[in-house]
């Protein structure tokens, strides 16, 4: 065969975890989190229920702790339904995931308060990019600990810490449901032989 050169699929990032209910994960800003001066917007994905999660955006300002939902910002990101996955596995797919197409709108009481989001049901394939694919940042967090409802973990501030920068996030399920991310900058080539 004639030697191809071709782009690997992309970075894991890891899983959502979100077995349980009000359990957040948010590592994704839209911008460098240690270089944006004053307010900075992150993507907040929180377990709504058994193999259902919602997607919805906060704002903060490095080093503080308090990051509050950001509803009006919502249209700013695009959520693409790819289908159910595995194609083959449909009949082991729940009812619901089935009938919600990712990114249809949601409600979920965060802290007392209704916000509004975008579904990512599990067992389907879903990329989550910004309008006009603007760029987005992955800043890894520490480990989690327990599964305290609405708590992030602390962004890890270390050298070893990963950050890499983005356009498209995809989310997918294999035995949970995970992340992974296609690199600016960065090239990974794969030689056919």
């Amino acid at each position: 065969m004639a030697n191809k050169w071709v782009a690997t699929s992309g970075q894991f990032i890891g899983s959502s975890g979100m077995a349980f209910v009000d359990q957040t994960a948010a590592d994704v800003y839209f911008g460098n989190y240690f270089l944006t001066q004053g307010f900075n917007v992150r993507i907040a994905v929180i377990c709504i229920g058994w193999g259902m999660s919602m997607l919805y955006l906060q704002r903060g300002i490095q080093g503080q702790q308090q990051w509050v939902p950001m509803d009006q910002h919502l249209p700013s990101v695009v959520v693409q339904d790819n289908g159910v996955y595995p194609a083959l596995g449909l009949p082991n797919v729940p009812q619901t995931n089935q009938a919600i197409l990712a990114g249809s709108p949601a409600m979920h009481n965060i802290n007392n308060i209704v916000r509004p989001g975008k579904t990512l049901p599990w067992h389907r394939r879903i990329t989550v990019t910004r309008v006009r694919r603007l760029p987005m940042h992955y800043h890894q967090h520490e480990e989690r600990k327990d599964h305290t409802p609405f708590i992030v973990p602390p962004i890890r501030v270390d050298a070893e810490a990963a950050h890499w920068t983005f356009r498209a996030l995809s989310f997918g399920t294999q035995v949970s449901n995970y992340r992974r991310v296609k690199r600016i900058g960065f090239l990974y080539l794969v030689k056919i032989l």
